[in-house]
């Protein structure tokens, strides 16, 4: 019986990818669309999110034992959450938001509360230096970072740049092995 109940719902997960949708149609979608597959809303789309490779979630777990000691109490520190942007609801590997946690009890942050984003990209270069890159400098999230599994680099963007084609004005590229500055709000 347990495999019945596991294949109906893949069936009626995979009916909502590509459609679209508002942030508040894809929240009262909720658990329909979320529960078993894995995606995200991104510029009014629903799209299935990239099965995490072995060394993604590697990465992923050794970045938040780096990178959690930096980040003081007055932020809280999100793994792998969706945050509510315009016409958006990405699920970012790593967000870091103005706290305290209890603000974000009945709803996702949302534009102007997200400090930093980071995405780990093994197989999903492309979309983070693309469309997720634009959806984020849209939002002025100040900082985000790009862990490049393939090219072993940190891509550190800042100064996100809105209009009609938001990127972010500045990139800096550090190898293995360099240290990378954990910057939230200037700090």
């Amino acid at each position: 019986m347990n495999r019945t109940i596991r294949s109906t719902a893949r069936t009626l997960n995979e009916t909502y990818i590509g459609l679209s949708a508002t942030v508040e149609e894809y929240h009262r979608m909720g658990e329909q669309v979320t529960n078993h597959v894995r995606c995200e809303l991104l510029r009014g789309r629903i799209v299935k999110r990239v099965v995490a490779t072995p060394a993604h979630r590697y990465a992923l777990h050794q970045l938040i034992d780096c990178i959690r000691p930096f980040i003081t109490a007055e932020y809280v520190f999100n793994c792998q959450g969706p945050i509510t942007l315009a016409d958006s609801e990405p699920e970012p590997d790593l967000c870091i938001t103005i706290g305290p946690e209890n603000r974000y009890d009945e709803r996702h942050a949302g534009t102007g509360e997200i400090a930093w984003v980071l995405e780990v990209s093994d197989t999903s270069l492309a979309t983070d230096r693309g469309e997720k890159l634009q959806i984020y400098a849209e939002a002025k999230i100040p900082v985000y970072w790009i862990v490049n599994l393939q090219d072993r680099i940190v891509e550190v963007y800042t100064l996100p740049r809105g209009g009609r084609n938001p990127t972010y004005r500045s990139r800096v590229d550090y190898a293995a092995g360099m240290a990378v500055p954990v910057v939230v709000a200037g700090n």
